[in-house]
């Protein structure tokens, strides 16, 4: 009788520890699910948004070819929303969040602004992340972790900004100790330098998380690093009743997308 008792027991055990096991395999094998897709501008000068189910997320990610477009970084001091960024500058396809800012919101970091430098480079910040527009319009988005950028360097941007920390290194992902959840903001590349915006349209994701997604998701990202999370996470695409956006705090900076004018 305590023989069956026990084995009865024995299987309930397993049964639990099952239930508790699967759910959480589940997730951790769990793959981007497209959803949503719609292109914005016209052939071949578009950029391509994509909607992501992952986990209990959904996941936004636009991708654009440098060629076809103007990048820049905008600056407010009162701060703005990033919907205001979009409202106030007409030509703006794409307006997303920028870097970091602190109480005064000043950037913590690099910015240049048309040419004019808000904030020189921080050389005691750990992030090496790089956006900026040389002034012959060449868009670079680089790893500065072993690179030093100098007065001269910095003097031939027309829009800059420093942001991290990095996600992704040469196709490898960066492993970090926090597992805390925020709503992230990401700029990429690819294979062939095209730039990606990854934003985390609703849910939040830990570092790990996102980097899971970038590599996942078959975007081909070979570099990635984080721009402003949180409460200043927004975007905001297209014009009108056909766009689609995600609105932010107030912020201080903000990355917009123009079309190029073809010559």
């Amino acid at each position: 009788m305590e023989t069956t008792i026990t084995a009865k027991l024995r299987i309930i055990s397993l049964i639990l520890l099952l239930l508790l096991i699967l759910p959480a395999a589940a997730r951790a094998s769990s793959k981007p699910r497209l959803i949503f897709q719609k292109t914005f501008g016209v052939h071949p000068a578009i950029l391509k948004y994509s909607e992501y189910a992952y986990d209990e997320n959904i996941v936004s990610v636009i991708h654009s070819a440098p060629r076809f477009f103007n990048y820049a970084v905008a600056f407010a001091n009162p701060p703005k929303s990033v919907s205001r960024f979009h409202q106030d500058n007409k030509n703006a396809l794409l307006t997303l969040n920028g870097g970091y800012w602190d109480e005064h919101y000043r950037p913590t970091d690099l910015c240049v602004v048309a040419g004019k430098v808000i904030k020189s480079v921080n050389t005691r910040n750990s992030h090496f992340g790089l956006f900026a527009v040389r002034r012959n319009g060449e868009l670079v988005i680089e790893d500065l972790k072993n690179k030093f950028l100098s007065k001269a360097d910095v003097s031939e941007f027309l829009y800059a900004l420093k942001s991290g920390p990095h996600l992704i290194r040469k196709g490898a992902p960066v492993a970090y100790k926090s597992s805390r959840s925020h709503a992230r903001t990401v700029v990429g590349k690819n294979v062939q330098n095209d730039v990606l915006f990854v934003i985390t349209k609703s849910g939040m994701m830990s570092y790990a998380e996102m980097s899971n997604f970038l590599l996942d998701s078959g975007l081909g990202i070979t570099d990635a690093f984080n721009l402003d999370g949180g409460s200043s996470t927004g975007f905001a695409l297209g014009r009108g009743t056909g766009g689609i956006s995600r609105d932010s705090v107030n912020i201080a900076n903000a990355i917009q997308v123009m079309f190029r004018m073809q010559k």
